[in-house]
């Protein structure tokens, strides 16, 4: 497909962090899932005294229906959402405020859950969406330490100064791991930008367009749709190289590949096949290819390029082209029916497009 060299960092970038925030809230409704379980069987089992059975059974029902709606929500989902995710953490400050308030305050054994939605709002909002969460949190505790009337003198005072201190610094250890894996995330987007693209162009280079043209061919049977190659080679090459040196050839071909970038289609995939030969994938070419390739000559042709020789350089190209299942019924010989119209077009004069040798003939 059609990306710009920058694209291509945050779109994998992206789609890797987005793959894996979803997988993320799928385990921690999950987790949920274990927590409501716990909490019923604790409520039910145990109870304590003072704490009203009835009412913690409907919070907990409340928040079982509050976390079916979350799983069934990711199972439409396709993208992550930075305010879904925060607005899930604000629910489930909420669900836990409320069963802290019927189950001793700052001093219920429940406090725990509320530490562990502080750290995961720091890993997956990092500092501006946790701190969002921060301050209703640190404004409920307050709430829960004027309403219990033993939090007094110096035992209550330190009481409140380590659980505001806790809701200050637990987002932030999660904030420092959250930033790791942000700094992961670009590295691992740049692994993959120089694993499928060619350095000198910009472009896809051979091993990732092979890898596309398979899946290509794939969904064309899947779908009984079709696609085509353009497969280009500049004209007499090896004479810019000899008369002006491969530091002005490279150049020429970084020239030459943004042309190319710049009149395929958005939904092509344009790629450096090896040395002086490009080639263009093209989905849904629907008779197309013919008149692309020809207008992407006629560019070439017209070109002026500078900073090569002491003028203008002017350089031809020819082209083969094929189309996937009218003409080949492989990959392999598709490619090979591209290549032979690419040779017919060197022969023929070069600096002209051919198109391959259809089946059965």
């Amino acid at each position: 497909m059609k990306k710009e060299k920058e694209q291509i960092d945050w779109e994998s970038c992206n789609e890797v962090q987005e793959r894996n925030y979803l997988y993320t809230e799928y385990r921690i409704a999950k987790v949920r899932w274990y927590i409501i379980a716990f909490l019923f069987l604790y409520v039910n089992l145990l109870p304590l005294p003072g704490w009203p059975v009835g009412l913690l059974n409907g919070i907990l029902a409340a928040t079982a229906l509050y976390n079916l709606g979350i799983v069934l929500a990711l199972r439409k989902a396709r993208r992550f959402s930075i305010g879904l995710a925060l607005l899930f953490r604000y629910l489930d400050t909420l669900a836990v405020a409320i069963a802290l308030f019927f189950s001793g305050g700052v001093n219920s054994p429940l406090l725990f859950i509320w530490y562990i939605t502080l750290f995961g709002a720091g890993v997956r909002l990092g500092f501006p969406g946790s701190l969002a969460l921060q301050v209703p949190m640190a404004l409920i505790y307050l709430f829960l330490w004027f309403s219990d009337p033993a939090m007094q003198g110096l035992e209550g005072m330190n009481r409140l100064a380590i659980g505001l201190f806790s809701v200050a610094v637990v987002p932030l250890s999660g904030i420092a791991i959250g930033r790791e894996e942000q700094y992961t995330f670009r590295l691992m987007a740049d692994i993959r930008k120089d694993s499928i693209t060619d350095r000198l162009t910009g472009l896809f280079n051979y091993s990732y367009f092979i890898d596309e043209l398979h899946r290509e061919q794939a969904r064309a049977e899947r779908t009984g749709s079709h696609f085509s190659l353009i497969l280009f080679d500049l004209d007499l090459f090896k004479q810019v190289n000899d008369t002006y040196g491969h530091e002005k050839g490279n150049l020429l071909l970084k020239a030459v590949a943004g042309i190319l970038m710049a009149n395929a289609r958005k939904m092509d995939m344009v790629a450096r096949y090896g040395g002086e030969e490009f080639v263009i994938l093209m989905p849904e070419s629907n008779g197309a290819e013919m008149e692309a390739a020809e207008r992407i000559r006629r560019k070439i042709e017209e070109a002026e390029f500078s900073g090569i020789a002491e003028r203008p350089l002017r350089i031809t190209i020819s082209g083969g082209v094929c189309t996937y299942p009218r003409d080949a019924v492989s990959v392999n010989e598709l490619l090979d029916k591209a290549d032979k119209g690419l040779y017919v077009a060197k022969t023929c004069g070069r600096n002209r497009t051919s198109y391959c040798e259809p089946m059965g003939t």
